[in-house]
């Protein structure tokens, strides 16, 4: 299994679970317990296949430099997965609005990357 690099030094896994959650926030207690639970992971990069992919992620006062390789296997909270994963690209769909111009509508998301939680 591969090291989380952070900012090229390791970072414990309970301060990692302590970054704050970007995004969505969670509805009650117990979904916030299931998204800082540890998970091991392997990382895809879709986009751009055997790139690693370098992100931060946090608030001002609490950001971090995350870098995942392709293929990688990785110890992180589910909610760094979650954040990882919602980064996708819109599909466009151009259609005639029957007066004379053109209506762009969104029919779905191409992902980037994808996370997929790993069994041993």
């Amino acid at each position: 299994m591969s090291e989380l690099i952070i900012k090229n030094r390791h970072k414990s896994l309970e301060e990692i679970a302590k970054l704050p959650i970007v995004g969505q926030q969670p509805a009650n207690e117990k979904e916030e317990k299931y998204l800082r639970e540890i998970v091991e992971y392997e990382f895809y990069n879709l986009e751009e296949p055997g790139v690693p992919h370098t992100f931060s992620y946090g608030n001002t006062r609490n950001k971090h430099t995350f870098e995942f390789l392709h293929g990688g296997k990785y110890k992180i909270p589910r909610f760094i997965a979650r954040h990882v994963e919602s980064r996708s690209e819109p599909i466009w769909k151009y259609r005639p609005d029957g007066h004379g111009s053109i209506q762009k509508q969104e029919i779905g998301r191409k992902p980037r990357f994808r996370m997929s939680q790993t069994f041993n």
